[in-house]
């Protein structure tokens, strides 16, 4: 236990670096706040990386006496932590680790508070159940993921989700009940706030059956800025690189001319054009966008996505000037969470096809029509 009185000085500095939060690696607990009360008081505890006499926690000597007021030896801690380090498990906390722990805390808060004020997102979230899979998010769970570009413009999610659904997507109730309140949330939760000027960026965060992603997309449409999130397993993030590695998309054109047209969206698996005429007839005429080995986490770079979003927009204008913008564009897709959503927000709704979106369910044999989305 400390026997050093710590200028006052160094106390509010110690607490301005840590951001009033414990340093120990993986906590970042609030020291002001009670977690299940939320009574605001100061529970944090103030403790040295070497010991201020020599004979405590890592101390020594020479260096406790020079150290015990010394800022770059203080740690600000939780009362768990602060047990941890000096009583119950002093010999796996050595002074480098805990030097570790307080650079990369201080690091991090500080590069979050040097975020510019106009930087704020809003985190937008929208889950639904996928199979027999319930995904849960929250805004603890995905507001790390927008540092260090941005930061939250509030601490909680405008979540658009339907709750405690017991629905499953194998059924066609699921998605007119799903569709109906992704537009009436949309509409209560977000259009009214954009158009008082007070949402200017969104993060989003979606895990939902890929015709209710690409909805989504129509909703948000270009008329709001936004960064779209993609769930990569490894490495397990919500965050797309900066890595500029191209990902080539090759577009193969149907060579018939019927008045039924397809798009084949094999980028996250692949689709063979008979599971599309088992649905629509031989009379159909598919394109098809592809990538080299398809697979389900290829996406991860914000590259990969714009270039997506480019191919993507030129192939909806060459099916319109070919078919005309009233017949329906029916979609079959298996493609990442983010560029589902990319997919609808380059949707033009006054001017593009009607999008008929299918979806693969083995519950169904196959693929099923899910969603129409018609012009405006």
């Amino acid at each position: 236990m400390s026997v050093t009185s710590i200028t006052d000085k160094n106390k509010y500095l110690l607490w301005v670096k840590s951001g009033g939060r414990c340093q120990y690696r993986g906590c970042n607990c609030s020291l002001t706040q009670d977690i299940l009360t939320k009574r605001n008081f100061n529970k944090a505890y103030i403790a040295h990386i070497v010991a201020d006499v020599p004979g405590g926690p890592r101390g020594d000597a020479v260096r406790s006496p020079l150290l015990k007021d010394d800022i770059t030896n203080l740690m600000l801690l939780c009362d768990a932590h602060h047990r941890l380090i000096d009583r119950a498990d002093v010999a796996g906390h050595p002074e480098k680790l805990l030097l570790e722990m307080k650079k990369e805390h201080e690091n991090r808060i500080e590069t979050v508070t040097a975020i510019d004020q106009d930087r704020q997102s809003y985190i937008l979230t929208y889950k639904a159940n996928v199979g027999v899979f319930t995904p849960e998010l929250s805004y603890q769970t995905v507001s790390q993921y927008l540092q260090p570009d941005y930061f939250p413009a509030m601490a909680d999610t405008i979540d658009l989700s339907l709750s405690n659904s017991i629905q499953k997507d194998s059924t066609p109730a699921y998605w007119t009940t799903e569709v109906e309140n992704l537009e009436a949330q949309f509409n209560k939760r977000l259009s009214q706030n954009f158009a008082k000027g007070e949402i200017k960026h969104l993060s989003v965060f979606a895990f939902a059956p890929i015709p209710l992603l690409i909805k989504l997309g129509t909703l948000i449409n270009d008329i709001y800025t936004c960064q779209i999130n993609q769930k990569v397993r490894n490495p397990d993030t919500w965050k797309l690189d900066d890595d500029m590695t191209e990902v080539k998309y090759t577009v193969v054109e149907p060579e018939n001319n019927h008045k039924t047209v397809a798009l084949n969206i094999s980028l996250s698996a692949s689709i063979t054009n008979d599971r599309i005429t088992e649905v629509l007839g031989d009379e159909c005429d598919i394109y098809t966008i592809k990538i080299d080995n398809p697979f389900n986490d290829y996406l991860k770079s914000k590259r990969h996505l714009e270039d997506f979003s480019i191919t993507i927009r030129q192939l909806l204008n060459k099916v319109k000037a070919q078919y005309g913008e009233k017949t329906p564009l029916h979609i079959f897709p298996a493609m990442p969470i983010a560029k589902a959503v990319e997919l609808g927000r380059v949707w033009m709704p006054k001017a593009d096809m009607p999008l008929f979106l299918y979806d693969q369910n083995t519950a169904n044999s196959g693929f099923s029509k899910a969603i129409e989305i018609v012009n405006k």
